[in-house]
This record gives structure tokens, C-alpha cells and sequence, in this order.
């Protein structure tokens, strides 16, 4: 659906809606939730949990589908990453025994490092006319957005236009109407608002303001619950699932490091590397191999700008620990060279370091 064409349905129903964002002393585990700045993290958006309640003939007559779009600044572009989830329903599942959960921990964005600018995201739990047709549809574009959250996301940004398109097709073509919708955007550290990128809890709830008491929601083992009020954690043993009613809890993560692994064409330059050390060609890994690994790691947008330099200088130092030892080094993966203490810059590198900063900056 189209960005535009979200808020404004949204806007026409909010008042059924209900939003909350849980403190860090309603949740049941400890994590950082200082703001964010830009260049010094990575973010992962979750859709907890969803819970869908008798408000609505689901299975029936309508059929239940989430549709997100979570737009951020991926290296010098903005990029919008469309998802849709379909329910996996049990087999016991009927319109008489409805009020459970039956979406759990579905990543809706790849881990990103936040560069600059603003996150947003909006999310609707649409209900379509529940038809053959209209599911085949949305398994097809269920399978092609599961190829959108994933590491190195250039290799697969040609997917979202597209996707995004037919997902717009289908909720035309199935008389979508939005049961619940939740739309925000996030800012950097120091934005002056209540609305600061941080990692968290928040939850969109069908219902008015003045039936569910926000001081007694809280959140234990991922899920959505009431329990006594207060700034302990006492409410742990008393914690009871939310029910009555249909919502979507997520979570924003954050990360103060990459999934080294996924970075696939700067671990295969590594491993390039690490074999032409091996072979007693270090000469060729200092002359060409290095240089390339430095302009991969400045050029690629999966990695955050305060860890450029870094993880060029702990690359280095280990592929010359590496030719120094020849063969009877054992080949270190990329995480784990990413987990070795940091190296003295050096003079050289220091220069070089600067250059490639100030040619990657204009």
C-alpha cells in the first residue's frame, strides 16, 4: 500500500487505536534504551507478537494479513522495505477459540546500521475477503518478501519496488480494510521529542484509551500482559497474557555490532586474502588484496561508519599475523578477527584511513 494512502486510513480509524510504548521497567529483561546516534549502531525492527481476538469474522468471511514499511537512509539513499506476513494457522484453530497468539518474532527488517536521518514505519493488520485466489497471492508475495530482511541488503533492494507494487495489488484486489494500524517515525539522539531511535518495546491495542489501563502492561518472555503496577519487577509473577482483544507488540533492537558473517563480498576478499598469505604471496595481498578490502568495507552501506576504520584495522593486523605464520595459521572467520582487541594506527594506515574518509564523504 501506498505510503501516503496508509497514513491517511490510518488517520481515519486511529481513534479505536490504541498505542503505547512499554518504559524499561515493564519489561522483563534489562537492555540498553539509551538514544541512539547516528553511525554508532545497528537496528532490527520485530514483530513480536500478534494476537488476534473475535472482533472480526476472521476465516470465515475476512482473512487476516500484516503488511509493514519501514523506510531508513541506506548509505546515501533512503529505502523503503515492504514485508507481509500470513498467519500460519493451526489446524485447531476456529472462529470459536480465535483470541491467541498466531504471529511470533517475525523480523521485519534486516539488521541496519543507522547512518543518519529519520526511521519510519507503518503496520496494518488488514482483513481481505477470504478466498483461494486471494490466499494464493499472498503466500507468492509472502515468499518474496522473506528475501527483503536479510544481510547485505543491496544485493536484493531490486526486490522492494516491485514487491511493494504487488502488495499494494492485493490489498485492492481483496477489499482490504484496516482492523489495526500502528505508524511512527524515530529520530536520532538530541531530536528534542519524545520520539528517539532506541531500543524497546512498543504495542498498537484495538481499543479505546479508557479500557486498558497502560501502567498495568508489561512484557515477559516476548509477550503482551498485564500485571501489578509499579517500577519493580514484581509484576513477573503475576503477569498474565493480554486477551479480549486484538494488537501487535514489536520490538526495535539495536546492536553494537554486525552479523560479521553475512558480509559475504568482504569475508570472500578476507578469505582471498588469508590464501594468498598462505601461499607465501603476502606481497600480493599488501598490493592489491588490502585496497581492496578497504574500498569494499567504505563502500558498503551494511556497515556503520563509526566501524570502518576499525574493521579495516583489525583485518589488517590479522592478515600480516597471518603471512608472518604462512601455512601454519589457522584461517580466523571474520567474526573472530572482529572480536580481537584493536591495533595502534599506525602513521601509514592513518593516512590512508583519512583519504579514503574524505574521498567516501562528498
Amino acid at each position: 500500500m501506498e505510503w501516503q494512502k496508509f497514513s491517511e486510513n490510518y488517520n481515519q480509524q486511529s481513534s479505536k487505536f490504541k498505542t503505547i510504548d512499554l518504559p524499561q521497567h515493564r519489561v522483563d529483561i534489562e537492555y540498553d534504551a539509551t538514544p541512539i546516534k547516528a553511525g554508532e549502531a545497528y537496528c532490527q525492527v520485530w514483530l513480536v507478537e500478534m494476537r488476534l481476538a473475535k472482533n472480526v469474522e476472521w476465516l470465515k468471511k475476512r482473512h487476516p494479513v500484516v503488511h509493514s514499511a519501514i523506510r531508513f537512509n541506506h548509505g546515501l539513499d533512503s529505502v523503503t522495505i515492504p514485508y507481509l506476513v500470513q498467519p500460519d494457522f493451526p489446524k485447531d484453530l476456529s472462529q470459536e477459540n480465535l483470541d491467541r497468539v498466531i504471529v511470533s518474532n517475525q523480523p521485519l527488517t534486516p539488521l541496519f546500521p543507522f547512518h543518519h536521518g529519520l526511521v519510519s514505519l507503518q503496520v496494518g493488520l488488514f482483513s481481505m475477503i477470504a478466498s483461494d485466489p486471494i490466499r494464493k497471492f499472498i503466500t507468492t508475495l509472502g515468499r518474496f518478501t522473506d528475501l527483503l530482511p536479510v544481510p547485505e541488503l543491496a544485493r536484493v533492494l531490486e526486490l522492494a519496488k516491485p514487491v511493494y507494487k504487488g502488495i499494494e495489488d492485493l490489498l485492492g484486489a481483496g477489499e482490504s480494510k484496516l482492523e489495526l494500524g500502528y505508524q511512527q517515525t524515530f529520530t536520532e539522539a538530541g531530536g528534542g521529542g519524545a520520539n528517539d531511535l532506541k531500543a524497546g518495546y512498543f504495542a498498537v491495542i484495538l481499543a479505546e484509551d479508557d479500557q486498558i489501563r497502560d501502567d498495568w502492561l508489561c512484557v515477559v518472555n516476548d509477550r503482551l500482559c498485564t500485571g501489578s503496577p509499579g517500577s519493580t519487577k514484581t509484576f513477573i509473577r503475576d503477569a498474565k497474557p493480554l486477551t479480549g482483544c486484538s494488537y501487535m507488540l514489536f520490538r526495535l533492537e539495536k546492536r553494537i555490532e554486525q552479523d560479521w558473517e553475512s558480509l559475504k563480498s568482504i569475508k570472500e576478499l578476507v578469505t582471498k586474502a588469508q590464501d594468498r598469505a598462505a601461499n607465501g604471496k603476502y606481497e600480493d595481498v599488501e598490493n592489491y588484496l588490502i585496497p581492496s578490502i578497504r574500498i569494499a568495507i567504505y563502500q558498503s552501506s551494511d556497515v556503520s561508519k563509526n566501524d570502518r576504520s576499525v574493521m579495516i584495522r583489525k583485518i589488517e593486523a590479522d592478515l600480516k599475523e597471518f603471512g608472518l605464520q604462512s601455512v601454519s595459521s589457522q584461517r580466523r572467520s571474520l567474526y573472530t578477527i572482529m572480536q580481537r582487541p584493536l591495533p595502534e594506527l599506525d602513521p601509514e594506515t592513518e593516512t590512508a584511513l583519512k583519504a579514503l574518509e574524505s574521498l567516501f564523504e562528498q
